[in-house]
């Protein structure tokens, strides 16, 4: 695997560590939150603003279903089969409809590797993502997310595999499920270089996963790139959707993608002010925090030092 790659699977893995030590004293998993109806034929269950731990089963990212005429498509089912397999009997409570599809939104393994208990259930169940997140598994990272799932969890995940999506996307595709049109989007390297969002026309719904965070710091990586997210971002404003999904954090209307865009837009202008002042990235870190004093309560702000420092390597390569 490459260094890159490496590199910042540790930094999610220091991220979630920080995390849970913060946030564990809230023992919440997929089967103890509720399924929440977010528009007609779409629900979600919001996951808690956490670190992966042993209590959540790695629960941490949003999961979500639209029910059509023919078939149930899921939009990441969690982060192991145990999440997986929740989530199909949350989708029992409401559809005696298969499940049909899945779409991962990227290539973080928080968000896919609930892919197999799908699969377990529905073997004919089509699996989508972004081509590039399907290079990056077959290359064997999705054994690397595995393993830290593994290990962050301590045994509560056993028996999880990966399972790679069949089926790859670029972005521009209808894809036409029964009396459901769900429009992809992909922006190029945002959060990560797989990101694609989804669009479910009929309800006026973009699902945007780890491109926008809410209350939960933008982890910023050798694998992201910030200027790219923030047009990402902005693109889904400017689309006609009235309900936002992120990919961590309480879904709602524009407030949620126009959050999420203050934070970047004011991390990146303050690293860059410190920057050409010619300071080094731990000298201005203290600036920084203050100038970012408002999401201090944000879930992962304790690790905001490695995010202005990843910020710093993209506001220098800029500069060249």
């Amino acid at each position: 695997m490459k260094l890159q790659n490496i590199s910042y699977i540790l930094s999610f893995l220091l991220w979630s560590s920080i995390a849970q030590s913060h946030d564990v004293r809230v023992p919440t998993t997929i089967g103890e939150l509720p399924l929440e109806k977010i528009s007609h034929n779409i629900y979600l269950v919001h996951a808690p603003l956490q670190g992966i731990n042993e209590i959540n089963e790695g629960f941490i990212a949003n999961t979500g279903f639209i029910v059509t005429n023919t078939g149930v498509v899921v939009i990441d089912p969690g982060s192991s089969v145990q999440i997986g397999r929740k989530l199909l009997e949350k989708i029992a409570e409401v559809t005696d409809n298969p499940v049909t599809a899945v779409i991962n939104t990227h290539v973080h393994g928080d968000h896919w590797l609930g892919n197999q208990a799908v699969v377990e259930k529905f073997p004919d169940a089509v699996i989508y993502a972004h081509e590039k997140m399907i290079e990056r598994l077959n290359r064997g990272e999705g054994e690397q997310w595995l393993e830290v799932v593994q290990s962050l969890t301590k045994g509560a995940v056993l028996g999880t595999k990966v399972v790679v999506p069949n089926v790859g996307l670029k972005g521009g595709e209808l894809i036409k499920f029964g009396d459901t049109d769900l429009e992809i989007y992909y922006k190029g390297k945002a959060h990560t270089d797989t990101d694609i969002m989804i669009e479910v026309k009929t309800e006026k719904t973009l699902f945007l996963g780890d491109i926008v965070m809410v209350g939960r710091i933008s982890s910023q990586a050798q694998d992201s790139d910030i200027k790219g997210q923030i047009d990402a971002i902005k693109f889904a404003l400017d689309t006609m959707n009235k309900t936002f999904i992120p990919g961590h954090g309480k879904s709602g209307g524009r407030d949620v993608p126009e959050k999420a865009l203050s934070f970047l837009t004011d991390l990146y202008a303050s690293v860059k002010k410190y920057y050409e002042e010619g300071l080094s990235d731990f000298s201005m870190k203290e600036r920084v925090i203050e100038d970012l004093s408002e999401y201090s309560k944000w879930s992962g702000f304790e690790s905001i030092g490695r995010v202005i420092s990843f910020t710093y390597l993209k506001v220098e390569e800029e500069s060249f």
